[in-house]
């Protein structure tokens, strides 16, 4: 049987709905912090990832493969959680006893090693690598530089179309970032000796164009084949947007393994980022 709510208990429960209602918001607010962070963390990886694919020559790869592991704790430790309790949003610790965040909605990250993440989840703020390199000075704004973890530019404006992409050593990877037709190079020279680096293709990303793909034959030389663009290789202007997550297409193209997919989905969930 259903009962009728007396004035006092109405006036009760409209007390406690009103005082729940504004901590509800915080939660949702923080849980969005949170998803913006580990999204953040994915795209950190995919560069991370491609440094180390794709080294300069003075790059240490014993440092890239230490930050990769960092990063994969922290990915492992919260982002891949179902939910956060009070105890892991407030305490969560990697294996050496370090603490992640004394507040993962809010306060500051840390890697493992005790360098910091970013100082604030789901803000514009500065993100850093494990080895206290920043990657982006302002994250949330379109049109900031990027840098991989090497140090060296990426590019002087992310998420923005018709800007030139740069390989961890310098080499160009597009001129043309966000355009579906435009001009991708692998970072090495052109095999027929005149001058330039080597095109990977020069309407990339439109289904059935042409692209060069690389043979590794067993004397080490390289030759090339005309193969059509097809199946994932088949990408928009936005996809081409993501120039890291291209290259591990044509990382993975040549069976070179990675783990970047491993880590939390990308970019859809960065709070207030141009994703």
């Amino acid at each position: 049987m259903s009962r009728l709510l007396t004035a006092p208990s109405l006036a009760a429960a409209s007390l406690t709905l009103l005082i729940l209602a504004p901590l509800s918001g915080v939660a949702a607010s923080g849980s969005q912090n949170v998803s913006s962070a580990c999204a953040t963390l994915e795209f950190m990886a995919k560069m991370l990832t491609i440094n180390t694919l794709l080294p300069a020559h003075r790059d240490s790869y014993g440092d890239l493969q230490d930050m990769n592991r960092q990063l994969q704790e922290l990915n492992e430790l919260v982002c891949q959680r179902v939910i956060l309790t009070r105890d892991t949003r407030g305490d969560s610790r990697y294996s050496n006893g370090s603490r992640v965040s004394s507040d993962l909605y809010y306060d500051p990250w840390y890697f493992p090693n005790g360098q910091l993440f970013l100082s604030r989840p789901g803000e514009d703020v500065t993100l850093y690598y494990p080895n206290g390199q920043p990657l982006a000075y302002h994250w949330m704004h379109g049109g900031q530089a990027l840098f991989w973890p090497n140090g060296r530019l990426a590019t002087n404006a992310f998420r923005t179309f018709d800007v030139t992409w740069y390989y961890p050593d310098g080499n160009i990877i597009t001129y043309e970032s966000g355009y579906q037709g435009g001009r991708w190079f692998y970072p090495i020279p052109r095999l027929d000796g005149r001058p330039g680096q080597q095109l990977i293709a020069s309407d990339w990303g439109i289904e059935d164009r042409d692209f060069n793909y690389l043979n590794f034959e067993p004397d080490g030389y390289l030759t090339i084949t005309r193969e059509r663009i097809r199946r994932k290789l088949v990408l928009d202007d936005l996809d081409l947007l993501d120039v890291p997550g291209v290259l591990l297409l044509v990382t993975r193209l040549y069976g070179v393994q990675d783990k970047a997919s491993l880590f939390m989905p990308p970019d859809a969930s960065i709070k207030g980022a141009p994703f």
